[in-house]
């Protein structure tokens, strides 16, 4: 079942230089226990798309479309309605636990508060709950650990942080936005093992947006491959994997280290990513695709099912385009 579905959503800024487009008619969806991961290299939409429909876009920002958490359209509501919302339904893990967590307040009484605004509890009744949290994402001495600033701790534990104030109120999906970006491999398993174990606890839909492929391979049930604002490729992770269907998938999997082959150096994808500025015409992949045409330049494919599991916006036909490609994340 559905909780979260995205409709031709647009995201745009206005610039000195012209209206900059990050987003364009992006549609997926989020099922109910699943985690459905978003991908693709920076500059590629991942973050603007989600930041879109948390009403966390900047001022300069203008966004367009559906964005239906159980049928009604988070893009419509007001501040004031999407509080009740945020934290409380939606949870999210932001990409860097220093600039996201206050500085110059206790990790309890920034988690404390969470729980006093949204669920109304009084102070001791939110600490107590804070500490279990604490505890249920791994953090020993969590009842001391209330006490300390974020400076204090190391970037893993600052994550898991993260992770225990976006679980506080239980939401239903959970917003995860590079949650391992920063930190060390031993560190990045366990965080991945926490997030399955609360998502098997909590039966919480998981939206993850990565650009490490091996995360994906560990953790998602359906992939979303973004390029330029655009969704490329969706597809659930097996066949990703097994059968990637459009040229830029290829390219990020086979940028992958192998511990199987013996590679002097990693295959790279050519080129650099479009202008995000409205002029541009065709597929935004058109200049750095091997299986380029003529029609490439003027006209964007329209998304279209090749399998019941899988789906690409390309003009070339993809039994032509399909490389088997072993998993070696």
């Amino acid at each position: 079942m559905s909780i979260l579905s995205i409709e031709n959503m647009n995201v745009r800024f206005k610039t000195p230089d012209g209206m900059v487009q990050a987003v364009s008619d992006l549609s997926y969806s989020v099922n109910k226990g699943e985690t459905l991961g978003i991908v693709g290299e920076s500059g590629s939409g991942k973050s603007q798309s989600v930041f879109a429909l948390m009403g966390l876009t900047a001022d300069n920002g203008i966004v367009t479309g559906q964005a239906n958490f159980h049928g009604d359209n988070l893009l419509s509501m007001s501040k004031k309605q999407l509080n009740h919302i945020r934290a409380e339904r939606i949870g999210m893990i932001f990409q860097d636990p220093m600039t996201s967590l206050n500085p110059f307040m206790k990790i309890g009484k920034q988690l404390a508060e969470v729980l006093m605004i949204h669920k109304g509890m009084s102070r001791h009744d939110a600490q107590t709950e804070a500490i279990a949290m604490l505890d249920a994402v791994r953090i020993p001495s969590a009842a001391t650990r209330m006490g300390q600033y974020p400076h204090e701790m190391s970037g893993g534990m600052r994550q898991r942080v993260m992770i225990a104030m976006a679980l506080l109120c239980k939401p239903e999906l959970l917003i995860a936005d590079e949650p391992t970006t920063a930190l060390d491999v031993t560190v990045q398993a366990q965080i991945l093992a926490l997030l399955r174990e609360l998502q098997a606890e909590f039966n919480t839909a998981i939206l993850l947006i990565t650009h490490d492929m091996g995360v994906v391979a560990e953790m998602c049930d359906r992939v979303l491959v973004m390029y330029g604002g655009r969704k490329m490729e969706e597809s659930d992770t097996e066949s990703i994997f097994d059968a990637p269907a459009h040229p830029y998938t290829q390219g990020l999997l086979k940028a992958i280290p192998s511990i199987t082959e013996d590679m002097d150096r990693l295959p790279t994808i050519p080129g650099n990513p479009p202008s995000a500025l409205l002029n541009n015409k065709g597929c935004p992949f058109k200049e750095r695709c091997s299986q380029y045409q003529t029609q490439c330049s003027s006209v964007m494919p329209a998304f279209k099912s090749i399998t019941a599991s899988q789906g690409l916006a390309c003009h070339v036909n993809p039994s032509n385009v399909v490389t088997p490609i072993v998993r070696s994340a």
